[in-house]
């Protein structure tokens, strides 16, 4: 029976994935503010560029808040500085107060010096410049307290000035959204409105976008790896794929993002590839298929693909040493040309039989020799065929 040796190899191999393209960017537009359509430039296929007008919507009553609020902060600028006034007005009575008190003072010292001189004043002078001294300070306290009370009320009348403006400002924002514009290089690939449509904003409702704008210069090609191929992923490696649209035709891309998590419902990882398209050949949508390099970063036993065989019981070989037939359970990993990736108990060097079979018991003595290259590929190739 012919045998072939167990080898210890790395895994290189090119695996056909299926992938899609998509706009790296993918944008839906819709409306900030109601109104209808003015001005619509732009249709399904036209490239535009960041910051293009692309719709003008009209909005009257928008126009109106924008006024009332310009005029609500004019309004709050007038009372502002009205208060401002009032606390001239009153630092100017202060002013006037305290000048009284110091005259008052004065006079006062001069009737107590005098009245060191017997009989020259009235005890009662003194005492009525006294409380005059003192009513002027009481006025000068009041008015201190006046002037602390305008300049609350300023402060307060700045903060309404303020606010005002902030309305202003909210209101000019809200109008900014009458114009939109592309917000970035691409091309418009949907349009769901014309000229003179209503343009409703409700949250609630799933309405259809206004334009739908798409980046078409990098596109994503997205590959889900199957979970047996993701040990050895390289951002920035370069991977070629080809489209179905350019028949001979290879294109390449270069991985970007894996997604570092498995979907439970395939078993495979989503990766994604940058792909250049400056001719914009490459269409969103488009399935490609990938030329996938897997490798491992060690070395895995390989064995001829007729050599590894299933029935009812599992997947095995039949090892033989020492002329004597056993059967091994292995587990098949990926394959590499007419050989496949084998675990189980068995190592480098160790010889198997080139067709595996359940027909070899277990025990069995054999007369062994080893496989011609012609015999392996043509048992490979019969396995393939089957």
């Amino acid at each position: 029976m012919p045998v072939v040796k167990v080898e210890s190899r790395r895994l290189d191999h090119q695996l056909d994935l299926p992938g899609e393209l998509k706009a790296y960017q993918n944008v839906a537009i819709h409306a900030r503010v109601r109104g209808f359509i003015a001005k619509i430039v732009v249709d399904r296929g036209s490239i535009v560029h960041r910051g293009d007008l692309m719709i003008t919507i009209f909005c009257p009553e928008l126009h109106d808040q924008v006024c009332e609020a310009e005029s609500k902060a004019n309004s709050a600028v007038a009372i502002y500085r009205s208060s401002q006034d009032g606390i001239k007005r009153e630092r100017a009575n202060l002013v006037a107060e305290q000048a009284k008190v110091d005259a008052d003072k004065l006079t006062l010292s001069r009737l107590q010096q005098a009245a060191e001189t017997t009989g020259a004043i009235a005890q009662n002078d003194i005492d009525v410049q006294q409380k005059t001294v003192e009513s002027d300070q009481a006025r000068v306290a009041s008015v201190r307290n006046e002037v602390k009370e305008a300049k609350a009320t300023a402060a307060a009348e700045k903060s309404n000035v303020q606010a005002a403006n902030n309305v202003v400002q909210s209101e000019k924002d809200m109008h900014n959204y009458l114009r939109i514009t592309a917000p970035f290089d691409g091309v418009v690939t949907e349009r769901n409105v014309h000229e003179g449509s209503i343009v409703a904003v409700d949250p609630k409702l799933k309405s259809l976008p206004l334009l739908r704008v798409q980046e078409r210069d990098l596109l994503r090609l997205v590959v889900a790896v199957p979970e047996s191929c993701v040990s050895d992923l390289h951002l920035n490696e370069a991977l070629s794929f080809t489209v179905p649209a350019y028949l001979g035709r290879t294109f390449m891309g270069k991985i970007a993002r894996l997604g570092y998590a498995l979907d439970q419902s395939t078993r495979t990882m989503p990766v994604e590839l940058n792909v250049w398209n400056p001719t914009n050949e490459l269409e969103p949508g488009m399935f490609a298929t990938v030329d996938w390099h897997v490798t491992r970063p060690y070395n895995t036993l390989f064995v001829p693909s007729s050599a590894v065989t299933s029935d009812l019981k599992g997947t095995f070989v039949n090892l033989v040493r020492d002329q004597i037939v056993r059967r091994v359970p292995v587990e098949p990993g990926q394959t590499m040309q007419d050989l496949v990736e084998v675990v189980g108990a068995i190592k480098e060097a160790d010889t198997v039989a080139l067709k595996a079979t359940d027909d070899l018991k277990t025990g069995s003595r054999l007369i062994t020799r080893v496989a011609t290259q012609s015999e392996i590929e043509q048992a490979c190739r019969s396995v393939g065929s089957e």
